[in-house]
This record gives structure tokens, sequence and C-alpha cells, in this order.
């Protein structure tokens, strides 16, 4: 991919962070570096860990494996690790006698990970059981997630009577929210978008940022949804929702009517460039539109996880949530934006992402997506374009890299024993954990010598909707502009005066001309946490411009598609 592509994805992300912006609910409070040569900072640590096996047994599992690996023998941690293993192992099962199975799968593969799995269950054990409580409920979408239909990659017509059925399970999605005042004169407000039946039940699917008056706690306006039928466009139908995903801008709800049909989920993956795809939704609210394109591009990166398709479909407010489906009408995207100032610039959530959160989007509350606490990009050998891992640039203080022991500049080469070559196939295999759930990977500590590989164990934690926020809240801000403009920077003397000591290539740090051993001085340092950016204001001398001092200010997203 070119300079001018990777300029022209950063600045469509920077967009879809105003678009779609979030709050963040994470906490600023760091954990003390552990010197594990130090036998107070161990027993400081093991009776920290301690007070975290009451409440948490996985968490101090990992905690007590690490001390276990890093320190001195000390009988103190062996008892604690036996003593974190057997609550683990009351956990899991009292999550099986609960029939909690997506708790259960999470708890036995961190025991599995550390060679602790219980020898009378296993995965396929823990699935079957899930599988069979979705049957008992009913959940025949959960239940044909595994059947994936893939399209024929045809560009011949839908048959009309394919959409005419198709129609009638997409919905108008139509929020009220009272009256908007702008300069003493009450206007109503109103969000229309698009959803679709997936769920005889009465389940559909629409786009986060349609509802998110509905359950975002900062909103504290009026807010009432409804759905509105294409066969009955004149009356309003109450919903709720029962799940959402800010980070995928997905969303789960339900009304209690009988669909008039529903929609089955087909596969995105064997789309190409220029193959043709159909839209159907409620453009301006216009029900019953359909509207056709072809895939313009995939793998664009403007969600904080997951490619998203560019598509030129007409895509108006209103589309918001429609479906993309294919010849045989199966669902192989969900439209969730438009660029305004550009005609024909759409882009659509492919049905994997979906597919991936449904089961935790019917389970109700909030998606948590899993993270490891660090900022990377894919690195390659020196003088080749051969992908060979994940290059850690940052981690956050007190994240699960930082507390596993995993620094920057180490290389990431697999998790799980599953080999990684690149950013991407790093951040898929994490978006399919959950959360506390305990990974072991492997890595070269110098990037000169990959052969020499270690391992660590790292237990996720719930990724934060502005990352760059959480670093800023528990580092230094002049260690934050490596992830967030990709410039290192060492203190020279006193005072706020610095050197770049190094660039990310590709950076924005180096789009905007800065290179090694030029001169900065932070100036200031401004949030905006409505639209979620920063901005960072420097006095500069630069190599490139003759080291003739000057003024520059740089803004950047809190959120980041290379955070991991």
């Amino acid at each position: 991919m070119g300079n001018n592509s990777k300029i022209f994805e950063r600045t469509i992300f920077t967009l879809m962070v105003i678009f779609l912006a979030a709050s963040c609910a994470s906490s600023g409070k760091t954990e003390p570096a552990i010197d594990y040569s130090d036998e107070r900072s161990v027993l400081y640590e093991i009776k920290r860990t301690r007070l975290v096996l009451e409440k948490e047994p996985v968490r101090a599992l990992l905690r007590a494996k690490i001390l276990l690996d890093n320190s001195k023998p000390i009988e103190a941690i062996n008892h604690l690790y036996d003593d974190a293993s057997d609550k683990t192992l009351k956990e899991f099962h009292a999550a099986i006698d609960g029939e909690r199975w997506s708790d259960a799968l999470k708890i036995w593969k961190s025991l599995s990970v550390l060679s602790l799995k219980p020898t009378e269950w296993s995965e396929e054990r823990i699935l079957a059981n899930r599988t069979r409580s979705w049957r008992t409920d009913g959940n025949n979408t959960l239940l044909e997630l595994e059947r994936v239909e893939h399209g024929t990659q045809t560009d011949e017509a839908p048959d009309p009577e394919i959409i005419a059925r198709k129609i009638k399970g997409t919905v108008t999605v139509w929020v009220d929210r009272g009256l908007r005042v702008q300069k003493r004169v009450g206007y109503a407000d109103r969000v229309i978008g698009s959803g679709f039946f997936i769920d005889d039940r009465g389940y559909l699917i629409t786009n986060y940022h349609v509802i998110s008056s509905e359950v975002d706690p900062k909103y504290e306006g009026y807010s009432r949804l409804f759905i509105k039928l294409a066969s009955d466009p004149d009356t309003r139908i109450p919903a709720r929702v029962i799940g959402w995903d800010p980070v995928f801008d997905l969303a789960l709800l339900k009304t209690e009517i009988t669909p008039p049909e529903i929609f089955r989920l087909g596969s995105s993956e064997d789309l190409r460039v220029g193959n043709r795809i159909y839209a159907i939704g409620s453009p301006a609210g216009l029900e019953q539109t359909l509207t056709s394109g072809i895939v313009s591009a995939q793998r664009r990166r403007l969600l904080s996880l997951g490619d998203v398709l560019q598509i030129d479909a007409p895509i108006n407010h209103g589309n918001s949530g429609g479906p993309i489906v294919d010849e045989k009408g199966r669902v192989q995207a969900v439209v969730f934006a438009g660029i305004e100032p550009f005609e024909g610039l759409n882009f659509a959530i492919p049905v994997e992402l979906l597919r991936i959160i449904l089961p935790s989007l019917y389970e109700g509350g909030k998606v948590a997506h899993p993270w490891m606490g660090a900022f990377g990009k894919t690195a390659s050998f020196v003088g080749s374009s051969s992908q060979d891992g994940v290059s850690v640039v940052y981690t956050v203080p007190g994240s699960p890299f930082s507390i596993s022991g995993i620094r920057h500049d180490t290389i990431i080469t697999a998790v799980n024993g599953t080999r990684v070559h690149t950013l991407e196939e790093l951040q898929s295999l994490i978006i399919r954990q959950r959360p506390g759930t305990i990974l072991k990977v492997t890595g070269a500590v110098d990037s000169s010598d990959r052969q020499n590989l270690r391992d660590w164990f790292v237990i996720l934690d719930e990724r934060p909707e502005k990352p760059s926020k959480l670093a800023f809240d528990r580092d230094v801000d002049f260690r934050v502009l490596l992830p967030l403009f990709g410039m290192k920077l060492d203190l020279v003397g006193s005072g706020n005066r610095y050197s770049i000591t190094s660039i990310v290539r590709g950076s924005i740090a180096d789009e905007s001309g800065f290179s090694e051993q030029d001169i900065v001085n932070i100036r200031k340092v401004e949030f905006d946490d409505e639209n979620s950016f920063v901005s960072v204001q420097f006095s500069t001398k630069r190599r490139k411009s003759g080291y003739m001092e000057a003024f520059m200010g740089l803004m950047a997203s809190l959120d980041s598609p290379s955070y991991f």
C-alpha cells in the first residue's frame, strides 16, 4: 500500500472518529512496577495478589504465574500459585453448574494455556453445551453461526421475488429525541436509520450510532426508540436495545412482533473488488429502497478493530444499519457510514465482524472487546518487504503487556501457538477472545535476533474507548507522543526540551517532516473529549528546515487501529 493510500485512510479514520466519537470510562489508576530482584517488592506483590484472589481468581492466577517465572524461589509464591489454581478451578465449576458457558470457556482457555485444564472437560464439550442452551432458548440465529453460506460471485441481479421478501424484513429505525433548541427555537430531533430482522422472535440488527442515545450514559436528554415496518410505515412499533457495540458500531434490538421475514447471515470473505452488492434501507426515511453498486476496496482500517468494505452504492442518511446482500438475499455486510463531502465514498461492516460479537450481543449490555495494552505495527526484515510479526512500539503503563514484562521493540510472532505475521492477524486472533482470558504470547526480545524466542503469559483487559487518553492518564506526556504521532523523545537538559531519537515510518510525525535529532519543546496539550481528539503545540527546530525555530501543531485521534 502506498503512502498516499495510507494518508487517505488515516484522514478517513480521523473523520470517522469525529462522526462516531464515544466516551471513555477507563480509570487512570496505574499499578506500581515490580522489582523482581527485590524481596520486599516481591512480598508486596504477593500481598496485593492475595487481595485480587478474593474477587478475580483468574487474574490472580496470572499474577502468581508471573511471580513464579520471574522471582527467586519463595515458598509463599508456590502457595499463592496453588491457591489461585484451586480457586480458579472452583470458579470454572461454578460457571459449569450455573450453565454460564461463555464464562466457563474463558476460564477453561486460561487454565489450558497454563497446563491446568480439568481433564473431564474439553473445549468441544463446553461448546456443545453452549449450543444445546441456544437450542433450548430457541435461538436459531446463533445455532447457524457455524454454517456459512458463501456467495456465488455472480453479477446477475437478484430475483425480484427475493428482494420483495427481504424488503419486508428491513425496517426503519426511528429514535425520537424530543426537541433541539437552537437560537431559542425548538426543532424536532429525530434520528432515522435502517435495520433488519435476523431472528423470528423479533430481534434485529442496526448501527450503534443510530440508537446511541438509548444507552449512552453521557446522553441526558429524552430518547424513545421505535421501528417501522415496510408494509406499514405509519405505525410506530416500540423496540428496546438488547446489546450494543460502539467499537463495531452495531446493536441488537428487540420488538414484540413476529417478523414478516428474517435475513440469513452470509459471508463477505468471497467478495472481491468489483463484485456487485445491493443495499436495502430507508435513505432520508424513504422505506423499501434498494440501491446497487460494487465493492470499491477491501480492508479499509476505519474502525478501531477490524477492516471494513468500501462500496460505491448510494448511501444517505437513513441507510445506516441496513443490510448489504448478495443475489440470494444473504447478508454480506452492514451499512455504517458515508462521508458526506465525497460522493460515492461509503463503507460497510463485514458480516464476519457481526458473527464474532453476536453471542455477546444476545447476552445483553455493552460488548467488551479485549486488548493487550500496546501500540504496534507489522514488522519486516531489514531490506525486505516480507512480513515477520508485530513490532511493539509502545506499551501503556499498567496494561497487560506492561504487567507481563513485554517491552517496546519486542517482536510478537505467535499467540497460543498460532503464528502471526501482521498486526491485522494479531488483532483478528485477539478480538475472538474475551477480556479476562489468559493467553500465551511468543516473541523475540531482540528484533535483530528473531530466532531466539521466549514466551509470556498475558491476561486480556477490556479495551478502553480512548486508548491514548488512558496512556496520557498513566504516563508522562512526551512518552505518549510515540503512539500518538510516531516520535520517540528523550529529554535534553531541563524543562520541556526534547530530542527526537527515532521516527516511526509512515507516522504523522514522519509525514509532517520531522526527523531524528530534531529538537522540540512541548508547549501545550489540549483534549477534545467530545470528538475524541488531542492536539499538541510545539516549538521546534527541524533539520529539514535548517534548524530554524518554528511553531507547529499536530492533531491526532485518541484512538487508533494500531492499538491491540
